[in-house]
C-alpha cells in the first residue's frame, strides 16, 4: 500500500510559477529596498543526483509590484526535487522574478554550501546584466576624438630654433631692469661708534 502524498509535498510538486507565484501591488511612491533571505534552498545535482544546499539572498527595489512572502518561499522550495545546476537555478529565479515584478533594481546571490571541497557563489544583478550590445565607438576614449575644425599644430622648424637670440632681445626690451634695494647702487659702509667722516668743503 503506497503512502498518500502529504499536502506540503503536493503543493511543492504541483507548484506553477505562472499561477502560484503571487504578487501584490506596491502602494508606496518612494523608492525603498526589500531584502529577503532564503536559507533552505535545495536542488539535486543534474549528474549525480546528490542534493545541493544554498542560502539565497534576494534584494530589489520594487516598481509597481512586490512578491508575496509565502509565495516566494514555496517557489524556492519547489526546487527541492529538481535536477538543476547551481548556475541554472539562480538564473531561472532571477528571470522569473524580473518578469513578474519588473523591479527598478534587483540582485540575487546564491551562496551554495561547499561540496567536494568546492564553494560556489552565483550572483546576478541589474548592474551586471547587459540587455543589448554596445557599439565599439562608445568605448573610444574622448581624448582621441578630433573635430575637423581643429587646426593641426604647427611644428617649429630647425631654422626657428637658431633665432632664439632675436626673441631673447625682444624679451629684454619688454622687461624693465631691476632696481637695487639701495638708491646709490652700493652697500652702505658702517663706522665704529656710529661716527661718520666729516665732509670739508673747499672754497672755490
Amino acid at each position: 500500500m503506497s503512502e498518500e502524498m502529504k499536502y506540503g509535498e503536493k503543493i511543492l510538486k504541483e507548484f506553477d510559477v505562472e499561477s502560484d507565484l503571487e504578487v501584490w501591488e506596491n502602494k508606496q511612491t518612494r523608492d525603498y529596498v526589500i531584502k529577503i533571505t532564503l536559507p533552505e534552498f535545495c536542488c539535486l545535482c543534474p549528474r549525480s543526483g546528490y542534493p545541493d544546499f544554498a542560502t539565497i539572498y534576494l534584494e530589489y527595489i520594487p516598481n509597481k509590484l512586490v512578491v508575496e512572502l509565502k509565495a516566494i518561499k514555496l517557489y524556492i522550495n519547489s526546487f527541492m526535487n529538481r535536477n538543476i545546476s547551481h548556475e541554472d537555478s539562480i538564473n531561472e529565479i532571477y528571470s522569473v522574478l524580473e518578469k513578474k515584478l519588473e523591479p527598478k533594481f534587483m540582485k540575487i546571490v546564491g551562496d551554495f554550501n561547499p561540496r567536494g571541497n568546492v564553494h560556489t557563489v552565483i550572483e546576478i544583478s541589474s548592474d551586471l546584466v547587459v540587455k543589448k550590445p554596445v557599439e565599439e565607438k562608445e568605448f573610444a576614449p574622448k581624448s582621441r576624438e578630433r573635430s575637423f575644425s581643429d587646426k593641426p599644430r604647427e611644428r617649429r622648424s630647425t631654422s626657428d630654433r637658431g633665432n632664439r637670440g632675436s626673441r631673447d632681445d625682444k624679451f629684454k626690451k619688454d622687461n624693465k631692469p631691476r632696481r637695487s634695494s639701495n638708491k646709490e647702487g652700493f652697500r652702505k659702509i658702517s663706522y665704529a661708534d656710529d661716527k661718520k667722516p666729516k665732509v670739508v668743503k673747499k672754497d672755490k
